[in-house]
């Protein structure tokens, strides 16, 4: 492990008082080239907190002390940290996916934060409220969000108009899916029609490897996969094979490729940016910042990609149902043990502050956690970023469950027998419960 420990600055320093109580407070972070204020905007809090002491009289002053993993993704670091925290060595606050969060609250390392939320309303009283629901495990809050993602169906304009869907029609998509008139079924007919009337290859194409954006596919189908009052997997049969049956028509209607699972990434974005050869792309919006602009020449203005560029929520299942889209929100948590829980608390509470996560969402393309960050102007300069934002009021997240990696590979690998052929969606439904059943625990099926 790298310990790196992070003092204020000299100007700080000088001004607290000699007999000061230095309150050290260590943060564990992994690295993460994609997300470097994660850690930074807490060492920037300490700053605003000593402040905040000083002025209150306090002779307390915070240290952040950053405790780096080496691990490769959140699902590895999460596991090294339950193994710490498992030998008395963990830290006082961490920052983690928030589907692991309940893994820390079930063994008793995670600070229950419902009291604290409502005792410090000017740092987290204006945090979107669907946000919280990434940090809750049944029997309340145990995270603070850090940031969101919007995850989407993009579209090709250019290729809607050639298959002969007027302005009016493509304009009016987004409006649509929010009110719930556009559904999953029409999707794919536009898809293919695309396919029928233009030399588009493809209708739909999805991310090749196992993930979250095809999720919310099983999502709108009304597949939770977790039970809100245990917080148990959960999987139902019928809806299940719903979702799947919805791969099931698209790859039989010529819309979505057979060999999709089997594509390269960089292949699959030239065909969609690139090439102008697929109507649809499910997946997310910091794409747009990390791939489409720079990589493959989209035009970086607004209203030029709007022009012939757009993109809708998940549609609803039925005509008339909700729309969704899925968020993978990264979160704080503070640990049960620590021995200044109050000021934990309150050092989370300004990096949460609307500059400093505007701060990490603008250099990083994610969502910010607060409407007001609408009104930074940074923040409306990226404009896919203000433009997605509204899609949180519909989102979604994954289920709060450590187990959840490994159902999702099954998922992945059922989804693959579909596409392939190899499974129906009745086939790919049955295969996913029996080998949940067998290889994981607690599993509850409907």
């Amino acid at each position: 492990m790298n310990r790196i420990l992070v003092a204020l600055a000299g100007a700080t320093l000088l001004a607290t008082p000699v007999l000061a109580e230095d309150v050290t407070l260590e943060l564990w972070s992994r690295q993460d080239t994609s997300g470097p204020l994660r850690p930074g905007n807490v060492v920037k809090a300490a700053e605003r907190l000593n402040a905040e002491l000083e002025a209150e009289g306090s002779d307390k002053r915070v240290t952040v002390e950053i405790r780096e993993s080496p691990a490769p993704g959140f699902d590895e670091d999460a596991l090294q940290l339950l193994r710490v925290f498992g030998i008395g060595e963990g830290p006082d606050m961490f920052i983690q996916a928030h589907e692991w969060i309940c893994a820390f609250q079930q063994d008793g390392f995670v600070l229950k934060l419902d009291d604290y939320l409502a005792k410090y309303p000017e740092h987290f009283g204006t945090i979107f409220p669907s946000l919280w629901e990434s940090g809750k495990c049944p029997d309340g809050t145990y995270a603070i969000p850090q940031d969101a993602e919007a995850r989407m169906f993009f579209y090709n304009k250019k290729l809607l108009r050639e298959a002969g869907y007027d302005d009016a029609f493509i304009e009016a998509m987004p409006e649509r899916t929010m009110s719930g008139d556009l559904t999953m079924d029409e999707v794919v007919e536009i898809a293919k029609s695309v396919v029928d009337k233009t030399d588009a290859e493809y209708g739909i194409l999805h991310r090749p490897s196992k993930g979250p954006d095809y999720l919310m596919v099983f999502q709108t189908y009304g597949n939770d996969f977790v039970d809100p009052a245990t917080g148990e997997l959960l999987l139902e049969r019928d809806k299940l094979a719903e979702a799947f049956g919805w791969f099931e028509k698209a790859v039989a209607d010529g819309v979505i490729p057979a060999n999709n699972t089997s594509m390269e990434w960089d292949a699959i974005r030239a065909e969609f940016y690139a090439e102008d050869n697929a109507a649809f792309w499910m997946y997310g919006i910091w794409d747009l910042g990390s791939r489409a602009f720079p990589t493959y020449g989209l035009p970086e203005d607004e209203e030029a990609f709007f022009k012939d560029w757009g993109w809708i929520a998940m549609p609803a299942a039925t005509k008339g149902g909700k729309p969704s889209s899925l968020t993978h929100p990264v979160i704080y948590a503070i640990a049960a043990d620590t021995a200044e829980p109050e000021l934990a608390v309150r050092l989370l509470g300004h990096a949460s502050a609307v500059d400093l996560n505007t701060d990490h969402a603008v250099t990083t393309t994610h969502l910010g956690i607060k409407p007001e960050q609408l009104d930074d102007p940074r923040y409306a300069a990226a404009w896919p970023l203000a433009r997605a934002t509204e899609l949180l009021e519909v989102t979604k997240f994954l289920p709060n469950n450590p187990q959840f990696g490994d159902l999702n590979g099954i998922i992945y690998t059922a989804m693959q027998g579909v596409e392939t052929g190899r499974l129906s969606a009745e086939e790919a439904g049955d295969f996913v419960i029996d080998e949940a059943e067998a290889t994981l625990d607690n599993v509850m099926v409907k």
